[in-house]
């Protein structure tokens, strides 16, 4: 519990810093004085003045913002008619729409300097975007930590199971063949043969591999949902989740699963089949560690797995795989594309669950986040950077929804200010705060009722 505490606010610390730093650091570029800093809401449980700047930890922490001077504070106010809880900088005539277009007024705050509403759209506009694009650049500084300090960790398995009936079948490659060319190009890993493999879909390629020492060839045409091979991985176990049922039965990197129950274990497809399938089942097995057989009954843990969506067993298990450590301009190549790959997925994924195409109940809320930021946790900081990135990502994104309160809503308020060439009163802007307030508060009820009952 410890462990998903921590990690948990260590995910949601990162997270929002980062964002509210975004907003913080534009609006000092431009000039424009920052009220308050806090990370979270509500009292402060600690807090710091630096210059005009209340840096502030509230108790509760989901969430953060920044208050600019001129802008509302972010919190669920009762509206009056006078609107004497409003703490924007306003005059007489702020009730009524203001006539400055495009909101470039010189007007300045009751402190004598200019405010969040007194600035020009633009500058507004790339003030509330800044969060959302500190969220999406952190990812890749993240996964530049992960490459450059841990390396990548690669499948360096090139041994192959053939299905029957497979285009390669077809082609006459057989099981315990290794691949070790595509088309001349020597291949290192079956990391690297799968992107080859997956950038020629649709073309011919030669496949150079050994078979009994002799070094063969076939050309088979690229389809990658029938080309049937799979790396023939042995029984070796690599990292082991803390305090997961691997580790509590004394099993240790590096030990090969020989049996389990009667049943003679060859490969690890063979070892994960029979745990896959027994949950809560107590299974007896034996294993070789560093040529001291050993055994012991272990029971695999329920585990939800997203992408069969089934309850499986796990014993908290990776297979061994190598650390491959790149030159640093790889290093960052690889990094910018990861996060392209997470935002598109991101991006996608959310169309779906928009247009229905997944469902809503696999919407996850804070519940879910701190699940995901132990169960990370417990396979090591390296995972848990991995997490941390795809929730900044996340954040950035969801930051972007046009709904009042979000930076996308105030991106859309902005825009119809332009248009309209004039800017809404203090009253109306609070309005929109409140009913945005009231969509986002709806919606953590939603995902967090999803947590409890998933």
């Amino acid at each position: 519990m410890l462990v998903t505490i921590l990690a948990f606010l260590f995910i949601l610390a990162f997270s929002i810093t980062i964002h509210e730093f975004g907003h913080f650091l534009v609006a000092k570029l431009f000039k424009i004085p920052v009220e308050k800093f806090s990370i979270g809401y509500g009292p402060p449980l600690i807090r710091m003045k630096i210059g005009e700047t209340d840096f502030r930890i509230a108790y509760f922490p989901l969430g953060g913002y920044v208050k600019i001077a001129g802008e509302e504070e972010p919190a669920l106010k009762t509206l009056k008619t006078n609107n004497t809880e409003n703490t924007a900088p306003h005059n007489n005539t702020e009730d009524t729409e203001s006539k400055d277009p495009l909101n470039t007024r010189k007007g300045e705050s009751d402190k004598g300097v200019k405010g969040f509403y007194d600035a020009p759209i633009y500058k507004r506009v790339m003030i509330v975007l800044a969060g959302p694009v500190f969220n999406i650049l952190s990812a890749v500084i993240v996964f530049s930590i992960i490459a450059g300090v841990y390396g990548l960790l690669v499948n360096p398995f090139m041994k192959v199971e053939v299905q029957p009936d497979s285009e390669a079948a077809r082609a006459g490659l057989l099981t315990n063949d290794s691949i070790v060319a595509v088309s001349g190009y020597k291949v290192k890993d079956w990391d690297e043969l799968y992107e080859i493999l997956l950038a020629r879909q649709g073309q011919e390629v030669a496949i150079g591999y050994v078979r009994n020492n002799a070094y063969q060839e076939q050309v088979i045409l690229v389809d990658i949902d029938s080309l049937g091979i799979s790396p023939v991985v042995p029984p070796v176990l690599g990292s082991l989740k803390l305090n997961g049922p691997a580790q509590r039965a004394g099993m240790k990197p590096g030990v090969r699963v020989l049996q389990i129950e009667d049943r003679a274990i060859e490969t690890w497809n063979q070892m994960i089949e029979v745990i896959r399938r027994s949950r809560d089942i107590p299974l007896h097995f034996t294993w070789d560690d560093r040529g001291e057989i050993k055994s012991a009954q272990i029971t695999p843990a329920k585990y939800y797995d997203p992408i069969s969506q089934d309850t499986i067993g796990q014993i908290g298990a990776i297979m061994p795989l190598e650390r491959h450590h790149l030159p640093f301009v790889d290093v960052v190549s690889f990094s910018v594309r990861r996060s392209g790959e997470v935002l598109v997925l991101t991006v996608r994924t959310l169309y779906q669950l928009v247009v229905g195409r997944i469902s809503r109940r696999a919407l996850g809320g804070p519940i879910a986040i701190a699940q995901l930021s132990g169960e990370s946790a417990r396979w090591g900081f390296e995972n848990l950077l991995g997490l941390l990135a795809i929730i900044s990502i996340n954040l950035g994104l969801v930051n972007l929804f046009p709904i009042p309160a979000l930076d996308g809503g105030h991106v859309i308020i902005a825009v119809i200010e332009a248009i309209r060439r004039r800017r809404f009163s203090v009253r109306t802007r609070m309005i929109i705060q409140q009913v945005g307030y009231a969509l986002i508060l709806l919606l953590i009820v939603y995902v967090t009722f999803n947590d409890i009952t998933r």
